[in-house]
């Protein structure tokens, strides 16, 4: 990796971060994160893995699970990259990041503050398939003016 792609990863990890950090309602069982969108861009471009995990595990550090969301939220990052290797559909892409995001996420809300693991898995999945859907819209439309190859 170049000084230029490690920059950019950088800028996309703080990026998804501030959009964390200051979202009100950003995290729970009812959230609504907006830095959800940017989660795709590594399934237009593998070399921007490394930020986007990056960035989750340290928006993840300011969550009310702390150390466990961050374990969470880079496994499904993780999880979710790696499948994107052998699935080419972004859209589809998208559709599995949300799925492993609100089972995993309502897995850890569940164990941790007891609460509905089948209400939270649908509240989480839904607003990350919703974001992840339009960063796949924005990023199929634009992601050439946006991100560099």
């Amino acid at each position: 990796m170049n000084i230029r792609n490690m920059a950019i990863n950088a800028v996309l990890a703080a990026i998804y971060v501030v959009l964390t950090v200051i979202n009100p309602i950003g995290t729970g069982a009812i959230q609504f994160r907006i830095s959800e969108i940017l989660c795709v861009i590594p399934f237009f471009n593998r070399k921007y893995i490394p930020g986007m995990i990056l960035g989750v595990g340290i928006a993840n550090m300011f969550s009310s699970l702390g150390i466990i969301d961050v374990v969470v939220g880079v496994t499904i990052s993780a999880i979710a990259y790696s499948l994107s290797y052998f699935i080419k559909n972004v859209w589809l892409n998208a559709l599995q990041y949300s799925v492993f995001a609100g089972l995993f996420v309502a897995l850890a809300l569940y164990l941790v503050l007891g609460l509905p693991y089948w209400f939270s898995a649908a509240t989480v999945g839904l607003s990350t398939l919703v974001m992840t859907f339009i960063g796949t819209f924005i990023f199929k439309k634009f992601g050439h003016r946006i991100l560099p190859e």
